[in-house]
């Protein structure tokens, strides 16, 4: 029989049993409070609303409906209590009128109760738009639902606007609460992103407590209350989140076992998509529920609103969720797996039943698509784990950057199928995109969906961009950067949470690592080679070169083909994740060539917010073959945008951007004004006497008449002088006005009189919305039955206001404090006039670092081909003023003729037509009997702005170069109205491949080519009156030369490294539309045989003689130790010291050309102002003589001014084989380095040589002054031909 005892011990066992389970199970939450009950409305003086259901009780402002207070167990007020917005909706938004957004915090004027049973009360706090300007012209009712036994709120928003309603933009749409900071500092957002947070308090700068970093949102806690931080990193944006994983995150107040819970059980009235991403909760502590935003998008996003433009949305319900836990036994786990079981429950109700808004269809009253992805990319499969959603119709990847509609995501299974339920009715497109594939997704049919409607779609196929075989790819097609090199943080600006951590690029400061790693040159990536997880940076950004100065990086992928298919068409696919106030340009094979993608693409911030990807884009760009090369090739990408290393920060579109308007005044002023530029103009006459641009009244000379205009320079046969035409109009006409731009006319008929040029002309201005400049251009017309007339000059020229501009740039080497036009006056002490007018040395300027400087216009002058832009800066305002020319088809003379750009003034000017650097040899003269007609431009005057004043300078000139490459890129402009200017598609494009036959046929690499009107070879040089297109050939000799205007011309080019000019045997006629291929031209240089030596380079400068250094006393500190040397004032002065008694000698085989052969061949000073001429001698060694052949030698010459070059062999006063009165161009004293370029072949006879020592005697015969003289490009002796 069983004992007593041992029956109590079995009970004992089976008790403890029973226990074991309570034992070990989680500790006990308190998650409903301890008097749940149905809700309760209690209004308090018509001040306060207060819902209870004995769980929470929330206080809310009448009727503005902000919350004010939560009491949750003990705590009296789970919100901060120092802050009159604890939580509220916000909106942010701006109308036209509206300088900067305004922020709207949604104060309600009505308070209804929707709803009050035993299950829920449900409130509304409303407020219609009443015509004012305080609030954003939209009706919005906020709900607020707190149901019986429910921890928490439910919030939800409509908002509405009627289609008469102003145009409208709504940044930014949310739901904030500040939490008390006295209980809340350990901030949840995931599982591996919680942590212990530092207090709002620690992020201030002005008490010492933090020290700012690149952006406002970014500190370093240098001093914290708690030093466990010191010197981490605080900054929002590193707790973003993607919409799909942004479901809930919070904080927990571990002294009160608290946790607060903002839970988002659906994407549907989020924006942008599943990936896109928003701020969750941060330091505050903060936490909020993004509906709309543009954050990791940019301004991208659709949200501006027309005038027209109806629009209704529900955004929410989302929760607010609280939850408590009385053990203390590992509460941030214990609270944070509660929250996310809550969501996980508030996902499977959605979407709830309980709303009461009839804006807010019930489950039964939505419908569900369903159907299977495959994805074809050289074969088909199903689309596993690829996410396809439904969102507004558009265009393929438009879901990114919609806020206006809802969309409803989801993924495929492993085998593509998918259910997408709980869809609003409405008209959709079904978009999606696949892992492991480029591009957009988007389904041929809309989508309707209706109420209660289920849709199968069966199979959908996605057929990616493909147009061949894959030669090579770097990194993974997931719309993100993360497999590339992710750098480690600094140790001074980390974040803990991030170390060792698979989002590691979220920690501050990573992009200033690029300029470690590549100090001095950019990335180079070599396919086969390269691995991109190491070798390729996550982030391509600038480069910082010291400072505050950042320059654009080019990286290089280097890959070997080893066959290049010459006629075929490849395709580089470039995917984006990411583009912040970007500009990609690429190139294949030479970094200088026109790019074949130029993309100002992209504002997401997505680098300086730690998000990996921000907005998708996707390039597909063609690549012909002959760009290619059997073996090694070289991709250049070039990210030319370097503001600073975010960008941003310039001002270029100014505040009150809107379509422009034209305003006369009393017939005497039109004014056009676009809101960001205000340009007066004298009416008729077409002067601008005004721009007025940010606080600058007028960014001209108010001192005088003259401040921007066009000018000629003109005169008949019966004039003895040159006389001055400024153009002005006698009819004003507007051309063009809509929302896009203004075109205006000052036109002027010739009446027969001798008062102004033989010309019809026409002055057109353009001036077009959100742009920061004007347009103009001018159409030139004579009649043949007209008198003969000459037109030396045509120039559009600006005077800047002298008190406010003072640095002015050329060049990225040629930019500097300048003196005032006031230094340079003779007449008052100020100045000592030089060799001639325009060069003066400054003996007492205002200034006197200029003092004993030289100031001539000339010394600023630029080849064509890079005289793009330049311009003037004011320091003082923090303005540029930018003359922008973006194309050489009006100009003349060729690429590489020299034209003034700014000078001293402060003046900018723009040169059509003149005589610079090549002398009256240009075709300026208009016969009787001889038409023409001619458009000169557009070009643009660009103004841009900066606030930060940190490197002004270097933003401005940077910002300027942009602003080119997007004018040139956009050349030729599409917006311009006259008939006479064709669009893109009225012209026609060239291409070929260039060879050059010097002794054996090779491509002829970086030449030049272009068309001209046709002539003799290298006529172009002096060719006023056509239009010109040139380009540089490729390396491998291919080029193309696009945006050609119908008409006949000659194709012309020279080669670098060789003599002569080529000009192509046939006419080419080019017709709108027309696309020529030359395939294979083949210069041939002159050469008669084999050299015997040289001097020189050809290279038709003279860059490569001996360039003395300058006076002290007369020089400009620009260009010491500058590339430009040459362009010193008085260098010709030196030859008289170098050679005071005798003139140059060079022995071919010991003298070095760069050291030896002066730049210049010009006169000699013998006392006074008398001058000699030079006979310069070339010594050489013959070890024998063909008496009986022909030698030749080649002169070619870079620059002729008023010379006369006679030729001799062996005997100083025989006849000479050349004697050549040659050139006018006035290089010398211009210091160009190059003018007009001349070739003589001289036959020389084999019996005037020597076996042995023979001499060369090349004098220069004329000597009135310092100026007569030539530039030599090249020497060569050839011996007679062996053929």
């Amino acid at each position: 029989m069983i004992s007593q005892k041992t029956i109590a011990s079995w009970m004992i066992c089976f008790l403890l049993l029973l226990l074991l389970p309570i034992a070990f199970s989680e500790p006990t939450r308190n998650l409903k409070g301890t008097n749940a009950r149905a809700p309760t409305v209690q209004q308090i003086r018509n001040k306060e609303v207060i819902v209870d259901n004995g769980i929470v009780r929330v206080t809310f402002s009448n009727p503005e409906g902000l919350i004010t207070g939560i009491k949750y167990n003990e705590i009296g007020n789970v919100l901060n209590p120092h802050l009159r917005a604890r939580g509220y909706w916000d909106i942010t938004w701006q109308t036209e009128n509206n300088s900067l957004p305004k922020l709207d915090r949604i104060e309600g004027t009505n308070f209804r109760i929707i709803t009050q049973n035993e299950e829920q009360v449900e409130i509304s706090f409303s407020r219609t738009w009443n015509g004012g300007s305080d609030h954003i012209p939209l009706n919005v009712d906020k709900r607020y639902i707190i149901r019986t036994n429910t921890s928490g709120i439910y919030t939800y928003g409509i908002f509405e606007r009627q289609p008469e309603w102003p145009e409208v933009e709504m940044a930014q749409i949310r739901v904030a609460f500040k939490l008390n900071p006295d209980r809340f500092h350990y901030m949840v957002v995931a599982d591996n992103r919680q942590r212990q947070m530092p207090t709002d308090d620690d992020r201030d700068i002005n008490s010492g407590r933090a020290k700012p970093l690149a952006y406002k949102e970014a500190v370093q806690l240098t001093n914290p209350h708690n030093q466990m931080f010191k010197n981490q990193v605080d900054d929002k944006y590193q707790y973003s989140c993607e919409v799909k994983d942004n479901k809930v995150h919070g904080w927990i107040s571990t002294n009160s076992n608290v946790g607060f819970w903002l839970i988002s059980p659906s994407g549907e009235y989020r924006s942008g998509g599943p990936v896109k991403q928003e701020l969750t909760s941060h330091v505050g502590p903060t936490t909020l529920t993004t509906f709309i935003s543009q954050h990791y998008v940019g301004p991208d996003m659709e949200t501006w609103y027309k005038t027209g433009e109806a629009w209704k949305k529900v955004l929410g319900p989302v929760f607010i969720y609280l939850n408590s836990d009385s053990t203390r036994n590992n509460l941030q786990h214990l609270l944070w797996e509660d929250a996310k079981r809550q969501t996980e429950q508030e996902v499977e109700a959605w979407p709830y039943g309980f709303v009461a808004s009839s804006d807010f269809p019930t489950r039964q009253e939505r419908g569900t698509i369903t159907g299977r992805l495959f994805v074809n990319d050289r074969f088909l499969a199903p689309a596993g784990y690829a996410y396809i959603g439904l969102a507004p119709p558009g265009e393929a990847g438009s879901w990114q950057t919609n806020t206006k509609g809802y969309q409803f995501w989801t993924q495929t299974n492993e085998t593509g199928y998918f259910t997408i339920d709980n869809v609003r009715p409405g008209t959709y497109n079904l978009y999606g995109w696949v892992h492991g594939f480029i591009g957009d997704f988007k389904y041929q049919n809309l989508v309707n969906v209706a109420a209660g409607s289920e849709i199968s779609l069966d199979r959908v196929v996605f057929q990616p961009p493909r147009n061949g075989p894959t030669l090579w790819e770097i990194g993974v097609p997931d719309r993100t950067a993360r497999e590339y090199f992710v750098p480690e943080p600094y140790e001074n600006t980390m974040n803990p949470l991030y170390l060792n951590h698979t989002d590691k690029f979220r920690q501050y400061g990573l992009w200033q690592r690029y300029t470690e790693l590549y100090p001095n040159h950019d990335l180079v990536y070599t396919v086969g080679v390269s691995n991109y997880s190491q070798d390729w940076f996550y982030a391509h950004v600038t480069r910082n070169i010291g400072g505050s100065t950042y320059v654009p990086a080019t990286w290089q992928i280097v890959f070997e083909l080893p066959y290049v298919n010459w006629r075929g068409s490849y395709t580089l696919q470039i995917a984006l994740a990411s583009a912040a106030r970007a500009n990609l340009k690429v190139r294949f094979n030479n970094e200088y060539s026109r790019p074949l993608l130029s993309a100002g693409v992209g504002r997401d911030n997505a680098i300086a917010r730690h998000g990996i990807h921000g907005a998708y884009h996707l390039y597909s760009i063609d690549v012909p073959g002959r760009l290619l090369r059997t073996g090694t090739n070289t991709i250049y990408l070039r990210q030319s945008e370097a503001v600073g290393p975010f960008e941003g920060l310039i001002n270029l579109k100014g505040t009150n951007a809107r379509a422009p308007t034209v305003q006369q005044i009393r017939n005497k002023e039109v004014i056009v004004d676009n809101g960001i530029v205000r340009v007066t103009f004298s009416n008729p006459k077409g002067l601008i006497t005004g721009i007025k641009y940010n606080e600058i009244g007028n960014v001209l000379n108010p001192y005088l008449r003259a401040r921007g205009y066009w000018d000629i320079t003109w005169q008949t046969e019966n004039n003895s002088l040159p006389k001055l035409d400024r153009i002005e109009g006698t009819n004003f006409r507007i051309i063009t006005q809509n929302e896009e731009q203004v075109e205006i006319s000052f036109s002027r008929t010739w009446n027969g009189g001798s008062d102004h040029i033989p010309l019809n002309v026409d002055k057109r201005y353009i001036i077009r919305t959100n742009t920061s400049g004007i347009y103009t251009y001018g159409i030139f017309e004579r009649q043949p039955e007209w008198p003969e007339v000459e037109m030396g000059l045509i120039r559009v020229a600006f005077k800047l206001n002298p008190d406010r501009f003072h640095y002015m740039v050329v060049a990225d080497n040629r930019q500097r404090q300048m003196p005032t036009d006031d230094d340079r006056d003779i007449h008052s002490g100020r100045a000592k006039p030089l060799a001639y007018k325009e060069a003066v040395k400054l003996t007492n300027p205002h200034n006197h670092m200029f003092k004993n400087q030289v100031d001539d216009k000339y010394q600023y002058s630029c080849e064509v081909k890079d005289n793009k832009v330049h311009g003037w800066i004011s320091t003082k305002s923090n303005v540029g003023f930018w003359l922008i020319s973006p194309s050489g088809e009006y100009r003349s003379g060729g690429p590489v003729k020299q034209e003034l750009t700014s000078h001293v003034g402060p003046t900018t000017l723009t040169t059509f037509i003149s005589q610079h650097y090549v002398g009256p040899d240009m075709e300026t003269w208009y016969k009787t009997g001889e038409a023409w007609k001619k458009v000169l431009g557009p070009v643009f005057i660009y103004l841009n702005s900066d606030s930060t004043r940190n490197n002004l300078q270097h933003l401005l000139w940077e910002d300027a170069k942009r602003q080119t490459e997007q004018e040139v890129e956009a050349w030729p402009y599409g917006f311009v109205a006259s008939s006479d200017f064709p669009t893109r598609q009225e012209r026609g494009t060239i291409t070929g491949r260039l060879f050059v036959n010097d002794r054996f046929l090779a491509p002829a690499g970086y030449a030049y080519i272009g068309l001209a009107p046709p002539g003799e070879a290298g006529s172009w040089q002096t060719n006023t009156k056509g239009y010109q297109f040139w380009t540089q050939t490729n390396e491998t000799g291919y080029f193309t030369i696009d945006n050609v205007r119908p008409g006949t011309y000659n194709l012309y080019g020279w080669v670098h490294g060789f003599i002569g000019d080529f000009k192509y045997q046939n006419l080419v006629n080019v017709a709108a539309g027309s696309e020529i291929s030359l395939d294979r031209v083949v210069f041939q240089p002159p050469r008669n045989g084999p050299t015997l030596w040289e001097i020189g380079v050809p290279d038709r400068t003279a860059r490569e003689y001996f360039v003395p250094e300058p006076y002290e006393n007369t020089m400009n500190p620009l260009y010491l130790n500058h590339t430009d040397k040459f362009r010193q004032y008085g260098l010709w002065q030196r030859y008289t010291e170098l050679y005071p008694n005798h003139d140059l000698v060079y022995t071919v085989g010991v003298s070095n050309y760069s050291q030896d052969w002066f730049y210049a061949h010009v006169t000699r000073n013998i006392g006074g102002s008398t001058y000699v001429p030079a006979t310069w001698q070339i010594v050489f060694e013959l070890p024998y003589v063909n008496w009986r052949g022909s030698y030749t030698l080649q002169i070619a010459l870079a620059s002729a001014a008023r010379a006369n070059l006679k030729v001799r062999f062996n005997n100083e006063y025989s006849r000479p084989l050349l004697s050549a009165g040659v050139g006018r161009d006035n290089a010398i004293a211009r210091h160009g380095i190059h003018g007009a370029y001349h070739l003589y072949s001289i036959d020389v006879p084999g019996r005037l040589l020597r076996t042995g020592t023979n001499t060369i005697y090349l004098r220069q015969s004329k000597a009135v002054g310092p100026f007569e003289g030539l530039m030599y490009d090249y020497i060569r002796l050839e011996e007679p031909s062996t053929a």
